[in-house]
C-alpha cells in the first residue's frame, strides 16, 4: 500500500519536479539579471569617468574638456566696491584657457580671485557634465540589460505554461 502511495505522489509532482520548479529557476534568473544590469551600469559609469579623467566618484574631471567660452561667470566672489578686478581676472582666465586655479597670478587680489573663480566654475562644469554623461551611459547599459531580460522572460513564460 505504501508503494502505491509513493508512486501516486511522485506521479502527481509530489517530489518537487513540477512546473513550479521552473518558476523558482526563473526567479533566480531574474535576480541574476538584475545584478548583471546593475553591474553593467556601474561599468559604463566608470568607463565614462575614466574617459573624462575623473575619480571613481565622478569628481576631478579634466576641466580642459570644457570649452572655456562655455563657462559662465556665476559671480562667486565678494567685491568691495565694484567687481571690475574680479571680472577682468575671470575674462583673462577665459581668454587664456585656464583649467587650474594654480595658473592664476598677478598683482591684484581681486584679479586673482576672478581667475580662480573661473577655474572653479570650469571644474564644477566639467564634473557636472561628466556625471551626466556617466548616468546616461549607466541608464543605457541598464536598458540594454532589461531588454535582454524581457526577451528571456517571454521564453520563460512559455516554458512555465508548458507551451512553446
Amino acid at each position: 500500500m505504501s508503494f502505491v502511495l509513493v508512486a501516486l505522489l511522485t506521479g502527481c509532482g509530489g517530489s518537487g519536479g513540477s512546473r513550479y520548479g521552473d518558476y523558482d529557476d526563473y526567479a533566480a534568473d531574474a535576480d541574476a539579471a538584475a545584478e548583471a544590469a546593475e553591474e553593467a551600469s556601474e561599468e559604463a559609469r566608470q568607463a565614462v569617468y575614466e574617459e573624462h579623467g575623473a575619480d571613481s566618484d565622478g569628481s576631478g574631471a579634466d576641466a580642459s574638456n570644457v570649452d572655456a567660452y562655455n563657462v559662465e561667470d556665476g559671480g562667486n566672489y565678494v567685491c568691495t566696491e565694484d567687481c571690475s578686478g574680479h571680472e577682468a581676472g575671470f575674462a583673462w582666465a577665459q581668454e587664456n584657457d585656464v583649467a587650474d586655479a594654480s595658473d592664476c597670478g598677478g598683482n591684484s587680489q581681486s584679479f586673482v580671485e576672478g581667475c580662480e573663480a573661473f577655474a572653479q566654475e570650469r571644474q564644477e562644469q566639467a564634473d557636472r557634465e561628466t556625471q551626466e554623461a556617466a548616468e546616461q551611459a549607466a541608464e543605457d547599459a541598464s536598458a540594454d540589460a532589461d531588454e535582454y531580460e524581457d526577451e528571456a522572460d517571454d521564453d520563460r513564460g512559455r516554458l512555465i505554461d508548458g507551451r512553446y
